[in-house]
C-alpha cells in the first residue's frame, strides 16, 4: 500500500490579465474565483479554498467596478504552498485614485479590532443608507487575511495575504 500524500504540501501559482477592462461584460471576477477554488480544492482544505474565492471575487470585482482607465488591465496573481497563501490584483490608477484607496486601508490598519469596525461601518451605512464598502473590511474582520497596498509606476496593488 502507497502512503497517502500530503496535498496540502504542494504549491500552486497562478496568473491572470485581462485587458482592457471595458469589454468585461459577466461576472468574470466570480468565474475567475470559482475556477481557482476547483483547483486548488484537490490540494487544500475547502475553508482555505473558500477564502480564496471570497478574496478573488472581491478585489477582482472592486477593479472591475472602480477602474477609472476602462482600457486598462486588471491583473490576479495568486500563490500558495505550505507557508501561505498571497493573492494580488493590479491595475493602473492615477495618484488620486491611488490616496482614496488607501484612505480606506489606513482605517482597516488603524482599527483594533476589525470586527468592530465591520459592525460599526455597517451600523452607519444602515442609518445614511449607502450600499457597498464592506469588501475590505470583511476581508480583514471576517476571513483574517492581512491586506497591503502599494503604489509603484501608476500601477495600484492590492496584497491579500493569509498565513
Amino acid at each position: 500500500m502507497k502512503p497517502e500524500i500530503n496535498h496540502s504540501q504542494t504549491s500552486v501559482g497562478a496568473s491572470f490579465s485581462i485587458s482592457p477592462i471595458n469589454h468585461i461584460t459577466s461576472d468574470v471576477a466570480g468565474l475567475l474565483a470559482n475556477f481557482l477554488d476547483a483547483l486548488l480544492v484537490r490540494f487544500y482544505p475547502r475553508r482555505i479554498c473558500q477564502k480564496v474565492n471570497v478574496v478573488v471575487t472581491e478585489l477582482v470585482t472592486n477593479v472591475i467596478q472602480h477602474a477609472s482607465d476602462r482600457e486598462g488591465e486588471v491583473r490576479l496573481d495568486l500563490r500558495i504552498d505550505p507557508s501561505g497563501l498571497v493573492i494580488k490584483v493590479s491595475n493602473k490608477v492615477s495618484l488620486d485614485e491611488y490616496r482614496t484607496v488607501k484612505a480606506v486601508f489606513d482605517e482597516i490598519f488603524a482599527a483594533e479590532d476589525p470586527r468592530e469596525l465591520f459592525a460599526r461601518t455597517v451600523r452607519g451605512r444602515r442609518i445614511d443608507k449607502q450600499r457597498g464598502g464592506l469588501g475590505l473590511i470583511r476581508l480583514t474582520a471576517e476571513n483574517k487575511f492581512h491586506l497591503s497596498t502599494q503604489y509603484v509606476d501608476g500601477v495600484l496593488v492590492i496584497q491579500a495575504t493569509f498565513p
